[in-house]
C-alpha cells in the first residue's frame, strides 16, 4: 500500500495557499528544467534524505510530494514520517498532471556564455560568483568575479543578498549548479547557473 496519499492537481493547489510545502523529489536536472513555482527540490536519496530535508524544510508545515516515481515517493515519504515531517500526500500524475491541467511552471535560471557576455557588455551586470576552488580561480576568471569555493558555501551564502541578480560559475557547470540549487532552495530566485562554466566562456575566445 502506498505510504503517502494520492492528492489532485486542485488539492495541491489548495494546500500550497494553506501553508503546505510541496516538495519535488525528483532528480536536479528535471527540476531545473521545469518544476512547480515556490517548490522545493530535495532530491530522494537512499542515504541521507530525511536529514537533508530537515535543513530547508519547517517542521510545522505538512508536505506534499511531487515525483514520477510512486515507489520512490513511498521511500520519501517514509523516511519524512520518521523524521516527524506530516506528509499530506503525493501528487498523483506528478508533473505531467500539473502540465495538462494548466499549472504555471517555473524553471531554475541558467544562462549561455554568450548571453552572459552581451549584458556585461550593455553594462548590465549581474553579481558573479566563481565556485571554484583556489587554484582554479587563481589561473583565470571572468573579470569582476568573486570567489566563494563550493566547499565554503554551506558557511558563506549568507554573504549573498536574495534580491540581487547573480550568476554562479566554475570549470564546467556543475559545481555552480549545485550551489545555485542549494540557494533555490532557500528561496533565492535572482540566480543563474553559467552553462559550460569557464570551459564555454573561454571557447568563445573570452578571456578569463
Amino acid at each position: 500500500m502506498s505510504e503517502a496519499l494520492s492528492v489532485s492537481v486542485a488539492d495541491l493547489r489548495d494546500a500550497q495557499v494553506a501553508g503546505a510545502q510541496v516538495v519535488d523529489v525528483r532528480v536536479p536536472v528535471a527540476y531545473t528544467r521545469e518544476h512547480i513555482p515556490e517548490s522545493i527540490n530535495v532530491p530522494y536519496t537512499r542515504n541521507g534524505f530525511a536529514q537533508q530535508a530537515a535543513f530547508y524544510l519547517k517542521q510545522e508545515a505538512p508536505v506534499v510530494l511531487v515525483s514520477d516515481n510512486t515507489p520512490l515517493a513511498d521511500f520519501a515519504a517514509q523516511e519524512l514520517n520518521r523524521a516527524g515531517f506530516t506528509v499530506q500526500g503525493l501528487l498523483d500524475g506528478g508533473i505531467a498532471a500539473w502540465k495538462q491541467a494548466g499549472g504555471p511552471l517555473a524553471a531554475v535560471g541558467q544562462i549561455t556564455a554568450d548571453e552572459l557576455s552581451r549584458m556585461l557588455q550593455e553594462g548590465r551586470t549581474p553579481r558573479l560568483i566563481d565556485v571554484r576552488e583556489a587554484w582554479e580561480f587563481n589561473s583565470g576568471h571572468i573579470e569582476g568575479s568573486e570567489h566563494i569555493p563550493l566547499s565554503q558555501f554551506g558557511q558563506r551564502y549568507g554573504e549573498l543578498q536574495q534580491d540581487e541578480p547573480m550568476v554562479f560559475v566554475c570549470a564546467s557547470g556543475a559545481r555552480s549548479g549545485e550551489a545555485v540549487q542549494f540557494l533555490y532552495r532557500l528561496g533565492y530566485r535572482q540566480v543563474s547557473n553559467l552553462v559550460g562554466g569557464m570551459a564555454a566562456w573561454l571557447a568563445g575566445g573570452r578571456r578569463g
